[in-house]
């Protein structure tokens, strides 16, 4: 035991309770306690080992307990609590962690519960509240707004740091979110801080709570954040999902009609997520450095070339247009358009810039509903706060840390771009900007919208908070909410199956779209496609002998299919049986006779074959169908220098020197050369495959001698090899 380093032994005791080891769970847990010396800790431990023990005699006995499933699962309820126990007071003391520092703070303020700072919180949002503010100074109400919003934060990270929540804490955090008085964006908030604890321990009364809000909550904005904080807490606890009473809520729910839908909702929200980062690279990589590019000339096309011009023609100007579509970036904005239609967040790579205001210093800003309340956003637009605040607020496009980005930017513009800037908001464009919100493809319906904003929040969170480290990223791995048993029944049904599969398959996330359409396939009776696209990602997995076998279910279903003879050929071509390969070629030739890559194909395969002969009939055809294209030249050469006629392999290895030459092509033409007995010229090429391969030697001996048989077929006298070799080495000295 002593062997097992102390920060090993909570995923030690996690994988024995996974394999049903309890007993060396138990062993295991009580030394992870020693660290602690607290005997209430070890009495509790043996009490719980004590508990099992008696169930294993009863089981061994032979008796029948209709409760015994249940009594397991509570004790593994509890072997976990137990765990994250230990483990939290072993850190807490010493773990610079943001967490661990909060708790730390928290626990000095004495006397401070939730149930207190939420009636402190109720007196202070009072007194801030607009009528009592009438007759206030400005400084009374800074001061005011200034103790209420001190007030969120403490409570922010009081609610984030529970733990575990108590039945007291519990009832006052209830009876917040119930609240008439309360505002609406603080409820909000809380949902975030309830989630956030669930990142570093379970607790179930967070879940418990969460799924309660979702159920009861008027309010579509706070029913969904709960829904959406309820199951990646869950997902992230999955192991501890234990609970009978959380399968029991959860079917409760299930009788609700809008339950099933929003669990798929979010789920592809979720899953939408994934993609960001994909996004993040199109922009960064590809849109930003294009449209850097065309800068000067878009100016030039203003401008007239004198350096005057009026910005607001620049989308009535054709020119313009074309330098887009020429460019390309039309097609890549049309992209990304199609992207924002299907969820995808396509600003976050605008906004991730902008995320380092000291506003976003504190943990809680990142989860603050936007809200022109906020001292922070009535200092930035001052007199404008209307004006440009109501328009930011209504923005359906951006999620709450963005608006608040987009605030700050602005703030920090100089005054007189910042009143150009702003004088172009007048009602004319405030309608157009209006009606183009409506046209940009977002989300339908309100709860998806909610959904869609609040996970892009977390994400940036969790993706670019300047100390992210100190948190468990629930978006470093894809969120896959099928691994949810308690879910199942809510995922799994055809339609939902095959819209996940086929977002995971457009988008080159093969393996989970694999395992998507590998439940599909038990549910739907066979269907070709389907086979089709299992194939496809194991090929894509580098499994070809598994894609094999679905794509010999296909081409049972559709015998006809070219695509699935093709898949077929290659798969049995990368498995090193190219005769096999060679017959589905055929059946698409008979098909497909003017296809040059078939004939090229056909060739690769003859000649794996040796068949060189019938090969090079094969490649000449490939190079007569399509003579435009270089493919057919390599094959052609190197099957014409096997075969044994040299003139016509140097004739087409005096095109392949003309098409970017390799290494490998200097290689066959110093080849072509020792067979025609030109050994110095044969030396020269040689030296400029070694060159071409960045000078690397040994490579070039490697496949040199790789070639042996054919160029003693060729003619070369076995005992002259070894002699060229040293001789380029010699050459190169």
């Amino acid at each position: 035991m002593a062997s097992i380093h102390i920060n090993d032994i909570p995923s030690k005791v996690e994988h024995y309770v996974s394999r049903h080891r309890l007993r060396d769970a138990f062993k295991l847990l009580r030394h992870y306690s020693s660290h602690i010396g607290d005997w209430r800790i070890t009495d509790e431990i043996d009490r719980m080992e004590e508990s099992y023990s008696m169930m294993l005699r009863y089981a061994t006995q032979g008796a029948v307990d209709p409760e015994r499933d249940e009594m397991y699962s509570s004790i593994v309820r509890k072997i976990y609590a137990m765990l994250d126990r230990i483990s939290r007071q072993l850190s807490k003391p010493k773990s610079s962690k943001m967490y661990f520092s909060t708790v730390r703070y928290e626990e000095m303020q004495a006397g401070d519960t939730v149930g207190s700072l939420m009636k402190k919180y109720t007196t202070a949002s009072n007194e801030a509240s607009p009528y009592n503010m009438i007759n206030a100074s400005s400084a009374q109400a800074s001061e005011r707004m200034m103790a209420k919003e001190d007030l969120e934060k403490r409570i922010f990270n009081k609610v984030w740091t529970l733990y575990p929540i108590s039945s007291d804490d519990d009832a006052a955090l209830r009876e917040a979110f119930e609240s008439p008085v309360l505002p609406d964006y603080f409820k909000d908030m809380l949902i975030s801080a309830v989630l956030l604890g669930l990142t570093h321990y379970y607790d179930e009364r967070r879940v418990m709570m969460l799924l309660d809000i979702y159920e009861k909550s008027q309010s579509v904005n706070l029913s969904m954040r709960a829904l959406c904080a309820a199951l990646l807490g869950m997902y992230m606890n999955r192991s501890r999902l234990w609970d009978r009473k959380l399968r029991q809520r959860i079917d409760a729910l299930r009788e609700l009609t809008s339950w099933s839908s929003d669990v798929k909702l979010v789920f592809l929200q979720f899953i939408r997520s994934r993609d960001t980062e994909r996004i993040n690279r199109k922009m960064q990589e590809e849109v930003f450095p294009e449209m850097l590019k065309l800068r000067p000339d878009i100016a030039r096309k203003i401008s007239g070339g004198n350096g005057l011009g009026d910005i607001a023609n620049l989308e009535e100007n054709p020119e313009w247009q074309e330098l887009l579509d020429k460019s390309g970036i039309a097609d890549k904005i049309k992209e990304l358009s199609k992207m924002q239609e299907d969820g995808g967040d396509v600003f976050m790579s605008t906004f991730a810039n902008l995320k380092s205001f000291p506003f976003f210093s504190d943990v809680v800003n990142w989860f603050m509903p936007f809200h022109l309340d906020n001292l922070t956003v009535k200092n930035a637009l001052g007199s404008e706060l209307s004006a440009i605040g109501n328009l930011v607020l209504s923005s359906p496009f951006l999620c709450n840390g963005d608006k608040y980005s987009f605030i700050l930017a602005l703030s920090s513009v100089p005054a007189m771009q910042r009143r150009m800037m702003l004088s172009q908001f007048d009602a004319q464009n405030l309608n157009e900007l209006e009606l183009r919100n409506a046209s940009l493809g977002l989300p339908s319906g309100e709860r998806d919208n909610v959904a869609n904003k609040y996970v892009q929040d977390l994400y940036r969170f969790f993706k670019l908070y300047r100390r992210k480290g100190d948190f468990n990223d629930p978006f470093s791995r894809p969120i896959n909410l099928l691994q949810l048993a308690v879910l199942a029944p809510d995922l799994t049904d055809v339609d939902t199956l095959s819209v996940v599969g086929e977002f995971y398959f457009k988008r080159g996330y093969y393996d989970d779209a694999y395992h998507v359409f590998e439940i599909l396939g038990e549910i739907l009776p066979p269907d070709s496609q389907l086979y089709q696209k299992m194939g496809y990602c194991c090929q894509k997995a580098k499994n070809p002998a598994k894609a094999l076998k679905y794509y010999e279910q296909a081409e049972l279903l559709n015998a006809d299919s070219l695509w699935t003879m093709r898949r077929l050929a290659a798969c049995y071509k990368l498995m090193g049986n190219p005769a096999k390969a060679l017959e589905y070629f055929k059946r698409i030739e008979a098909k497909k006779s003017d296809d040059p890559g078939v004939a090229l194909n056909i060739g690769h395969c003859l000649l794996e074959l040796d068949r060189p002969e019938e090969a090079l009939n094969y490649y000449f055809k490939a190079d007569f169908i399509d003579e435009k294209s270089t493919r057919a030249w390599r094959p052609l050469a190197w099957c014409a220098f096997i075969s044994g006629d040299m003139a016509q392999s140097e004739e087409y290895y005096n095109k392949v020197l003309t098409d970017n030459p390799s290494s490998g092509d200097y290689l066959n033409m110093g080849h072509l050369n020792l067979a025609k007995g030109d050994i110095r010229e044969a030396i020269n090429f040689y030296n400029l495959a070694i060159d071409a391969n960045n000078g690397d030697v040994e490579s070039f001996i490697n496949n040199y001698n790789a070639d042996r048989n054919h160029l003693l077929k060729a003619g070369v006298e076995g005992s002259l090899l070894p002699l060229v070799v040293d001789a380029i080495l010699y050459s190169r000295d």
